[in-house]
């Protein structure tokens, strides 16, 4: 069985943590502090979510 997710499911569910997360990357720039996140925390879950489909797909385990 196959539903779609309730319309708006992300901000739905997580409006408190974005709202957090942007307050700080604007606090951080406007204090030329470095962000608190970086490319690379946004590049992680990318690249784990593409090995964890050529791992389903191959039907094998794959390296990060």
């Amino acid at each position: 069985m196959h539903r779609d997710l309730p319309l708006n499911f992300f901000m739905d569910r997580y409006t408190e943590s974005f709202a957090s997360e942007l307050r700080a990357f604007v606090t951080a720039v406007l204090e030329k502090r470095p962000t608190p996140v970086t490319g690379i925390d946004g590049r992680i879950p990318v690249v784990m979510a593409l090995a964890a489909r050529q791992s389903y797909d191959e039907r094998r385990p794959v390296r990060l």
